[in-house]
């Protein structure tokens, strides 16, 4: 059986055991509330039954987004996160269930009683089947190739942090048709976006040849050709490149989740609004908001919204610079906290209702950074085809400190998906539970 295979086959009885649990949850309280002496009546169980069903399905929605099923590639306290977020979702999402289909006898009491339940049942349920299938699963071994030793040697040590990979390395030059002969069974081939087109096509033939899968760090080229259609003319097979264009309905579509979202964000940060202004002020006086001049669509010019996390003219003396994170001295006390918290971010929201931002996009770069960027990465303007993000594919998959390239093929592969609303829900859902997870954005 196929390692992909044995995947599917297991992710799915994991999946049909959280139902199960889910279902003894909600029974559960039931039997509590009996013994209690306080039981629910006819008319609550009948509710739940009637919820039930779309929370089944949205769980299963879920715990795809999440990548509940693939729990053993993730960092223990990401996937942990996961299971949480999603049984406090899915907490919410009964509520709400529960009055669009008029269950209005659905106990409010059992939800948090059931929260409770899920996680204490299912994070160390789902911990311990993970760990235990990480250690039976046939591991994924891959030869990373670099476009010399050292090159590949770093690729390497990148995929070596998931448990689903043992990595090896070499250089490009050294694979040839006799060395491929000597791969093992089932080994792939990891190609680095450094290696030259002309070397990468060599080594793609030969393991074609050889029938050896080939994982190809993407270049901006293979991220713009992605999904494009085909078609044979004058005896050509053509791929058809076509400009960034989405319908006009997926992208009213993005927009009304944009308003929603926004109207949502700003109403239950509220509080937040209030005590950051009162800290940053105590700190270092005004101004409480830090005004920013960002590229947008197109290269327009717009002014981004921030809380001020650094002391006063930050820039005066050292001029536009990436910050070095925790390590960064301008940084205030206050402002550390927002920054850690991602809450800084928060006023953010007002420039989406204004237009100049999405919820999710590309994030702005500043034009002097920009344009350092694009000295090394002339490919880097390609970001400005949609409006910039709060969050996004790079913010979420990525850490702040990963190359401009990768941010930029994962930006594009988003640009070129085939529905952005779509898109803009799996990322604001997968965001969530990057407030917990400073690391990622330091």
């Amino acid at each position: 059986m196929s390692k992909k295979m044995l995947d599917t086959l297991v992710g799915f009885a994991q999946a049909v055991t959280n139902l199960l649990v889910l279902v003894g949850t909600y029974w559960a309280v039931f039997a509590i509330r009996a013994a209690l002496g306080h039981p629910y009546g006819t008319a609550n169980r009948l509710a739940v039954e009637a919820v039930f069903p779309y929370l089944a399905a949205f769980y299963v929605v879920l715990w795809l987004v999440y990548r509940l099923p693939a729990y053993y590639e993730t960092a223990t306290y990401e996937g942990v996160l996961s299971q949480v977020f999603v049984q406090l979702i899915l907490a919410l999402a009964s509520l709400a269930t529960s009055f669009v289909v008029r269950a209005f006898a659905f106990p409010r009491g059992l939800v948090a009683t059931a929260f409770v339940l899920q996680v204490t049942a299912l994070v160390p349920l789902n911990y311990a089947l993970c760990r235990f299938y990480s250690r039976v699963r046939p591991k994924a071994l891959t030869i990373a190739i670099g476009t010399g030793a050292a090159a590949g040697s770093t690729l390497a040590k990148q995929l070596s942090i998931s448990t689903a990979y043992v990595v090896s390395s070499m250089s490009a030059r050294d694979v040839t048709g006799e060395w491929i002969h000597g791969v093992p069974e089932g080994a792939s081939l990891t190609l680095d976006a450094s290696v030259p087109s002309p070397e990468r096509d060599r080594i793609l033939r030969l393991a074609m040849r050889n029938g050896i899968t080939v994982q190809l760090v993407a270049t901006v080229k293979e991220t713009l050709v992605q999904k494009a259609p085909m078609k044979v003319r004058a005896d050509h097979l053509m791929l058809t490149v076509e400009p960034y264009g989405h319908s006009p309905v997926d992208l009213a579509l993005k927009r009304m989740l944009d308003i929603a979202a926004s109207v949502v964000a700003l109403t239950v940060f509220s509080p937040v609004f209030l005590l950051a202004s009162i800290a940053i002020m105590l700190e270092d006086g005004r101004p409480v908001f830090y005004l920013q001049q960002r590229l947008g669509f197109r290269g327009q010019f717009f002014r981004i919204i921030k809380f001020r996390t650094m002391c006063h003219d930050a820039e005066r003396l050292t001029g536009a610079r990436l910050s070095k994170g925790e390590l960064d001295s301008r940084i205030t006390r206050a402002g550390r906290l927002l920054r850690r918290t991602g809450l800084d971010e928060v006023p953010q929201f007002i420039d989406v209702l204004r237009g100049d931002m999405s919820v999710v996009g590309p994030r702005p770069e500043r034009p002097e950074l920009a344009q350092k960027i694009l000295e090394e990465t002339p490919d880097w303007n390609l970001r400005l085809l949609v409006r910039p993000g709060i969050t996004g594919v790079a913010q979420v998959l990525g850490r702040y400190n990963t190359a401009p390239e990768d941010k930029l093929t994962m930006d594009l592969a988003y640009i070129r998906s085939r529905s952005l609303f779509n898109y803009d829900l799996t990322i604001i859902l997968n965001t969530l539970k990057m407030f917990f997870m400073p690391e990622r954005r330091d």
